[in-house]
């Protein structure tokens, strides 16, 4: 396939659209599209790739600046894991200060601002005539993978309850660790066959 190389930016003033068919047996992984940045300048900032939303009327039902989806058809699967949208980060020996996270939410607000109906810094829906039936009856919240829970007393992400508060407190059930402000907190988690042994 022939490329074209630009000496400098592209501008577009409606956007752009493009249709892609991908036949590939998944010997390589397939791209669309690749932007790659290498930053090597000591203090430099940034190093993304920004989508931008200006909203200065009363628009319609939704609006967001960028959306990622994957439909599968009658046929379509994933035999590993699919997803919408995939944020990974990697750590090294270099990141021995700073505050890191493959995902960054931020909501900003003015003192004059509104709250409309409802202000969350998540919003989770599961649509579809299946959202009871099919994924409230088979479905998780979240799917943490990749730690083992810590022993009691332990500082781990996620352990079991240890000192004045014990297992049997949450029948036998761990906790998860979370930062309020300079606080650390554990939200107590109750293991599923307790909670559901009625």
């Amino acid at each position: 396939m022939a490329t074209t190389t630009f000496s400098g930016p592209v501008v577009s003033q409606n956007g752009f659209q493009s249709t892609v068919t991908d036949t590939s047996t998944g010997s390589a992984t397939f791209n669309v599209s690749t932007t790659e940045v290498t930053m090597t300048g000591a203090g430099g900032t940034g190093g993304r790739t920004l989508f931008k939303l200006n909203a200065d009327a009363a628009l319609g039902s939704f609006t967001n600046a960028l959306k990622a989806e994957v439909v599968y058809g009658a046929s379509g699967s994933t035999s590993g894991l699919g997803s919408a949208f995939v944020a990974e980060m990697t750590l090294s020996a270099g990141t021995s200060a700073g505050t890191y996270a493959p995902v960054e939410i931020e909501l900003n607000a003015a003192s004059t601002a509104s709250t409309g109906t409802l202000t969350s810094l998540i919003h989770a829906s599961v649509n579809g005539t299946g959202a009871d039936s099919v994924v409230n009856a088979n479905g998780v919240l979240l799917n943490l993978v990749g730690m083992t829970a810590g022993s009691a007393g332990d500082t781990d992400m996620v352990t079991a309850p240890g000192g004045n508060f014990a297992a049997a407190d949450i029948e036998g059930g761990i906790g998860i660790k979370v930062k309020v402000g300079a606080s650390l907190f554990y939200i107590p988690l109750v293991a599923a066959a307790d909670y559901q042994d009625n």
